[in-house]
């Protein structure tokens, strides 16, 4: 999913290579472009996430745009919404697996907080960066810690929170119930233009209402998520736990002959709106 301060192209090179290219609106500052640049290249190197291939600068451009991998299967969302897909539960969880394995990648070998895991490193942050405490992304993914300063009425009674590991936690718990129900937490997709609807849902979240886990879905799967998105961070478990328990489900729920998965979407994300073609 792109940010509302840029746009996502598909290009074509030479006629045949096929390319996104994320172009920066000019309301984006030269520092948030520089910062989403070189995390784009840090987290170059992991299967389950978009590829960076350099930049550009389009005709009469000022500033540079990302050349990025195309995506073929579209954005996770659009791929859970299609009812004519077959999406069982042996994929979830080789989905879960691959989502916790990226964000493993990010958090210990590379040292990135993501910070909205449905779209790219535009919300990304080092970790110790004086500037994490400029969150944004999707309401329902996000740590409802950072909600208070829109719901508290006394500045007094507002704290300032950190963007850290665990609220990319706290999303993964949200993303794992997206694949269980395949629907949008809070039916946000169809109210997020709704400044009114936002706040109900923010305030909902803030004071402790989480969606409902499907009855069908694997017990142990539901606590691990439940638990992804407890309010406090310090009760949310470590990436690296949840690998494991993901792990752990996967052998106790499937013999050798049922480990194989059908479907080889690969979990790559490119809200694309638009296609061009590229000379030489």
């Amino acid at each position: 999913m792109a940010s509302p301060s840029v746009i996502v192209y598909n290009v074509y090179w030479k006629g045949i290579s096929k390319f996104a290219i994320k172009k920066f609106k000019g309301s984006s500052s030269k520092e948030a472009i520089d910062n989403e640049i070189h995390l784009t290249q840090m987290a170059n190197s992991h299967p389950n996430i978009i590829q960076f291939h350099g930049i550009t600068k389009l005709r009469d451009e000022i500033n540079y745009s990302l050349v990025l991998e195309y995506a073929e299967g579209g954005t996770l969302g659009k791929y859970l919404r299609d009812d004519t897909i077959s999406f069982k539960w042996e994929n979830q969880l080789k989905f879960a697996k691959e989502i916790a394995s990226a964000v493993s990648w990010l958090h210990d070998d590379v040292g990135i907080i993501h910070g909205d895991i449905l779209a790219d490193f535009g919300c990304s942050y080092l970790k110790g960066s004086k500037r994490n405490t400029q969150v944004r992304g999707v309401i329902p993914y996000m740590d409802p810690n950072f909600f208070e300063h829109s719901l508290r009425s006394s500045e007094t009674q507002r704290h300032s929170y950190p963007l850290t590991e665990k609220a990319d936690i706290y999303s993964l718990g949200v993303l794992f119930w997206e694949l269980t129900s395949r629907k949008s937490p809070f039916d946000f997709e169809t109210k997020n233009n709704d400044s009114l609807e936002i706040f109900k849902i923010m305030s909902k979240i803030f004071n402790g209402t989480r969606e409902k886990p499907l009855s069908d879905t694997n017990h142990k799967f539901v606590a691990l998520y439940e638990r992804c998105w407890q309010h406090e961070p310090h009760e949310r478990p470590e990436i690296g736990q949840i690998i494991s328990e993901i792990n752990n489900i996967e052998l106790d729920n499937f013999s050798p002959k049922n480990i194989n998965v059908s479907i080889t979407f690969t979990l790559k994300k490119n809200e694309a709106n638009e296609d061009l073609y590229l000379s030489d």
